[in-house]
């Protein structure tokens, strides 16, 4: 949206962050009412979970994910409609690169993490434990791999797989 299309630096948002905060907040506050709105129609409409991305929260220092990305990811996670039709309906957050706010994610609320190919499972497991279900986690380079040598990586997640966790390509 201010990049103008898809980032890895977000240059031109960080640079709005630096030099005009207010307006950021005004536009990420809006973009957060309007998540809000999207997520709860589809779980009126019947989706049976949500998850919400964050692109950018990993390139931000401490202090700035805080203010600019988990504040509004609270934001979204406390205005969901948790139950629909008598079910639960479970909320997902993923931050790309955000391996380093992992406990800070799991205090939102949330259901479960989605961890890109980058944060070891293991080590994700042992600072959320079991408040959150974990999801991810896989390279998608390793489709690229022989059958033998994707089994062999795979391995590596079953001691960890203490609840419930789904592997997607990030």
């Amino acid at each position: 949206m201010v990049e103008g299309g898809s980032s890895k630096a977000f240059t031109k948002v960080k640079k709005m962050m630096y030099a005009d905060s207010q307006t950021l907040h005004k536009l990420l506050d809006k973009l957060a009412d309007s998540v809000i709105l999207y997520l709860n129609a589809q779980i009126k409409a019947g989706a049976q979970s949500v998850m919400i991305f964050d692109t950018w929260g990993g390139v931000l220092t401490g202090r700035d994910y805080r203010e600019f990305s988990l504040s509004y990811m609270h934001k979204i996670v406390d205005g969901l409609i948790r139950e629909n039709d008598g079910r639960r309906v479970p909320v997902t957050l993923f931050t790309k690169g955000g391996g380093q706010w992992l406990e800070a994610m799991a205090d939102t609320g949330c259901d479960a993490l989605g961890l890109d190919w980058t944060t070891d499972i293991a080590d994700a497991r042992k600072r959320v434990g079991d408040r959150v279900a974990l999801q991810g986690n896989m390279d998608p380079s390793m489709l690229y791999a022989r059958r033998r040598v994707l089994n062999k990586k795979l391995q590596r997640f079953w001691p960890v797989l203490v609840r419930a966790m789904v592997m997607y390509l990030t």
